[in-house]
This record gives C-alpha cells, sequence and structure tokens, in this order.
C-alpha cells in the first residue's frame, strides 16, 4: 500500500476492515456513441471494450508478444443480435470464471460485482434490472459497480441503482469524463460536454451512489494548465475516486491511424509520472486513487510498447513523490 496518495487497496481494508476484490463483467451492453453511424465513438476506444483479464475468453490465445495489429473482432454487435436470456446465462458464466480467478489468487477476501464492458445503463431498465440482480444472486457481495458514460443516466436508471444500497454496502457508478476541457472532449468525441458530467454527478449524488471519474492525461494539446483545469474541476465536483489512465494507442481505433501518420505523440513514463504528480498535487487528499496507469492488454497496445508493468511504475512514481516531498492534495 502506497502512502503518498489515497491508496485504493488501503481505502477499502480501512472501510471494509479486509480487502476487497472486483468480479469484473459483460453484460453485453454496446455503447450509444459508438453505434450512432454519425459519431463513430470515441477515437481511442476499439472493438473489445474494457474486461477483467479472466474475462477475455475470445483473446485467450494471444500472448504479451503478439503483434498487437492482430485483433479479434473490429466489428461491435447489434443490440438486436445477442438474444436477452443469453446475456443473463453469461453474466452467470462471468461470475463462476471471477470467482474461481480470484479464488486462486485472494481467497479469503470480499468480493463486488463489477459490470466493467462498455457502457452498462444503455438498456431499457427492466432489462437493467434482471441483469444486475441475476449478478448480485450469485453471492454475497461488498459493492455493486456500474461503468458508464454521463449522457446515458436517466432519472429511472438512477433510481434503479439507488434501489441497490439495500443489497449492498454501496452502490458506485463509474463514469468516463476523460479531461475537464471542451477542447479535449472534442478532440476525443466523447460526444459529451462537462456540463453533463457535471450534472450526472449532482444526480447521482442525490441518490447517495458514489462516484469514480476516469481522467486520461497525456492527451494532445494538453499541458500544465489544461491538466490543472482538469484539476480544477474534480476539486469542484469532488467524486469519491479517479481513475487516472495514460494516453493509450489501441489497434483498430481513429487514434491509431493519427498515431501511424505521426500526428500524435504518447507520453512516456517520466512524463506520465510529472503528469500524474500534478494532477494528484491538486486534488483533494480524500479522493480514492482506484488507478494510476492503463493496463491495455499488450496484443492490443500500439503505444506506448515500452511503458513499464503496474509495480515498476507505482515504485517509480512513489520514489519520485518521495524526492520531491509531494502529497496528493498538498497544492489545493
Amino acid at each position: 500500500m502506497w502512502e503518498r496518495w489515497n491508496d485504493y487497496t488501503r481505502y477499502l481494508i480501512n472501510r471494509y476492515g479486509r480487502k476487497v476484490y472486483r468480479i469484473g463483467l459483460d453484460g453485453g451492453f454496446s455503447c450509444p456513441h459508438r453505434i450512432n453511424k454519425y459519431s463513430g465513438g470515441c477515437i481511442y476506444c476499439d472493438s473489445q471494450g474494457a474486461s477483467s483479464v479472466y474475462q477475455r475468453v475470445k483473446e485467450s490465445g494471444y500472448t504479451r508478444q503478439s503483434h498487437f495489429e492482430k485483433n479479434i473482432d473490429e466489428s461491435l454487435p447489434a443490440e438486436d443480435e445477442t438474444d436477452f436470456e443469453q446475456r443473463l446465462v453469461e453474466i452467470d458464466e462471468g461470475v463462476k470464471r471471477g470467482k474461481a480467478y480470484l479464488d486462486r489468487r485472494f481467497p479469503d477476501t470480499g468480493r463486488s460485482i463489477y459490470f466493467q464492458s462498455y457502457t452498462n445503463t444503455y438498456d431499457s431498465v427492466e432489462h437493467l434490472r434482471l441483469l444486475y440482480d441475476r449478478a448480485l444472486a450469485t453471492g454475497d457481495y461488498t459493492e455493486l459497480i456500474i461503468s458508464t458514460r454521463p449522457d446515458c443516466l436517466s432519472d429511472p436508471v438512477i433510481e434503479l441503482l439507488s434501489s441497490y444500497r439495500e443489497k449492498v454496502s454501496s452502490v458506485w457508478v463509474e463514469l468516463g469524463l476523460q479531461s475537464g476541457n471542451e477542447d479535449s472532449l472534442k478532440f476525443l468525441n466523447r460526444g459529451h460536454t462537462v456540463a453533463s458530467y457535471v450534472d450526472a454527478v449532482h444526480r447521482l449524488r442525490d441518490k447517495d451512489i458514489e462516484v469514480s471519474t476516469h481522467m486520461i492525461l497525456g492527451i494532445p494539446g494538453e499541458g500544465d494548465r489544461e491538466i490543472l483545469n482538469s484539476a480544477d474541476l474534480i476539486r469542484e465536483v469532488h467524486p469519491e475516486a479517479v481513475k487516472i489512465h495514460n494516453l493509450n494507442v489501441v489497434a483498430s481505433t481513429k487514434l491509431y491511424e493519427m498515431y501511424k501518420k505521426g500526428e500524435v505523440d504518447v507520453p512516456n513514463m517520466g512524463e506520465h509520472i510529472y503528469n500524474t504528480i500534478l494532477f494528484l498535487r491538486h486534488i483533494p487528499e480524500d479522493i480514492v486513487i482506484q488507478r494510476l496507469m492503463s493496463e491495455t492488454p499488450r496484443h492490443r497496445l500500439a503505444a506506448p510498447r515500452d511503458f513499464p508493468d503496474k509495480g515498476y511504475f507505482l515504485t517509480s512514481l512513489d520514489r519520485v513523490m518521495k524526492t520531491q516531498n509531494a502529497m496528493q492534495g498538498d497544492r489545493v
């Protein structure tokens, strides 16, 4: 556990009295931004979606040495291609794989349900209820965590999410913001504004739902001023947690095409450490830091190819922060 920032593991132990691990699930969702033929989705998003290592069934034949341009499927299925009953069955299978993985590596720890892949509120309220209920019926869970977009949270969906506070200790929503700068959101083709993020956080907080915000550092065109603008927004809105990602270029994305043409650069480890420290020092010390770098599978990653593993990066970040006598929130 790390002392220079509000470490997620330490937070969970302090809150629940033990370590708690997530079972990341793919609920068969799509993304309204990707399937809109006029929008094309975020420029950094490929066709695979975020998923836990044990859920990458279609990618099991790949290794970390596989070439990053070797892709599984470059198309996102339309919603009506997957029978809903099969989605429920796949929830059971996903939980089973997740439990087996965690039981081998982290026995005797708490578990949470994490709907991770794509936009996990993009469906009818009734379908959402059935999917969430199905996952939570498979065991005793500490948290329910839902990853989604700020512009895909209707009031009825928020009401549904709030109802699960009776079944778990806490309900979280992870919101992809990525930047507090409108120009950066347009560059990334996020398809929403900073204002829609702020509105979503306020409506979630009204229902006592906790919020984690995803941020990307190293976006082309962003320097210190833009990172500080993002930190200002986080300080103002004050989500309960933040996930920090270094800019990654993934194969089969618009960003990759720009990268091949030499139109964008990605930060190396030293630059990401600098950006991360700048951001951390300007956000409140009580915000939980759930992630500090991207962990894109190697075979899908075009750049940066020489970025170190998580352990090395965190050790390096901690060492630089000690040298600078820097702490999260010390410049708020």
